[in-house]
């Protein structure tokens, strides 16, 4: 069985190595930028929650304080995932991002749990006393400062290719969609405050938070099974499957004799491909610069489909290395 990979021995960095130093530093300046700003947002909600006696805004807070803590850890997995391999792990450590993931969404489904179980207990006991004057304020500018926040890490996640900013840019995105109904839906209590209404106003808050935690769960249930799948090892969508098999077998034909299996994994950033090719037992011997050479038309036949692929190519005339319990028989 010949076996070749996609590996560099360069000495120095190709035009690929620069492109991916000027991602990470991309990538561990808006990580930065993240959590000082969630750390910012975190008082906030903290502080206007004691002010207008608001559970919504508690519970903006704690969605930031959360994000604060995983952004920190993010900054280590980032670094990590740089890493190809250390003597514990062989394969690097970009399983770690998807992990990441799940654990946060985990979390804020966690509070999410609580605060909603708080707003219902509320609602029974006659609701809760507000000041909308402060909580419309607080509204507007968690708002506009977690909605340019969006726009900015969105734009720094596809400059780096970042699935760690990605999704942080996505909560932020929720964060300033939350933030935008606690400003409409307080500035509605402002004005019932004073007017037949305002026997409403002390259910506005419980209700807000309801209708938040629906509003907030869609996209993290999205992440949290895209993650997942990445977490238990599946492979990519069939048509994606069916797109680089067909890369492969027109970048090379092994003849009759011969086929190709090909198995595919995507893990946060990286794409790994595993390509088969099983041989003829009379095939002809082959030098090694030619099994090189396959190796070299694969690669360059496939590695557009994705930014960060990892290539291994293994030849063999013995059906019984296809398999992963082969060694057992």
């Amino acid at each position: 069985m010949i076996r070749t990979h996609n590996l560099s021995s360069n000495g120095g960095l190709s035009m690929s190595d620069v492109s991916q130093v000027e991602s990470q530093q991309v990538e561990a300046r808006a990580l930065r930028r993240s959590a000082w700003l969630y750390l910012f947002m975190a008082l906030l909600g903290g502080g206007f929650a004691y002010l207008s006696e608001s559970e919504a805004i508690l519970l903006d807070g704690v969605y930031s304080f959360i994000s604060l803590l995983m952004t920190f850890v993010a900054q280590r997995v980032s670094r990590l995932v740089q890493t190809p391999y250390t003597d514990q792990f062989h394969f690097g450590f970009a399983h770690f991002e998807p992990i990441l993931n799940v654990i946060r969404i985990l979390l804020i489904l966690a509070v999410a749990m609580f605060a909603a179980i708080s707003a219902v207990m509320a609602l029974l006991n006659g609701g809760r006393p507000l000041n909308a004057d402060a909580a419309v304020f607080y509204g507007v500018l968690a708002a506009t400062g977690c909605l340019i926040m969006a726009w900015v890490q969105g734009r720094a996640s596809k400059r780096a290719g970042s699935p760690i900013l990605a999704v942080d840019a996505r909560n932020w995105l929720v964060d300033g969609v939350l933030s935008s109904g606690v400003a409409v839906t307080f500035l509605v209590a402002f004005f019932m405050k004073d007017s037949a209404y305002a026997h409403w106003v002390p259910f506005i808050d419980p209700l807000l938070v309801i209708t938040m935690i629906m509003l907030l769960l869609p996209v993290p249930l999205k992440t949290f099974g895209d993650n997942l799948k990445e977490v238990l090892l599946t492979a990519p969508e069939p048509e994606l499957q069916l797109k680089i098999r067909g890369l492969v077998e027109q970048a090379y034909d092994p003849g009759e004799d011969g086929r190709i299996f090909v198995r595919m994994l995507p893990v946060g950033r990286f794409m790994y491909l595993q390509v088969h090719v099983l041989l003829s037992p009379d095939s002809p011997n082959t030098a090694i610069t030619e099994y090189d050479g396959v190796r070299q038309r694969i690669h360059e036949a496939v590695k557009g489909v994705h930014p960060r692929l990892s290539l291994d190519v293994i030849f063999t005339a013995d059906e019984r290395w296809l398999w992963i319990d082969s060694m057992s028989n």
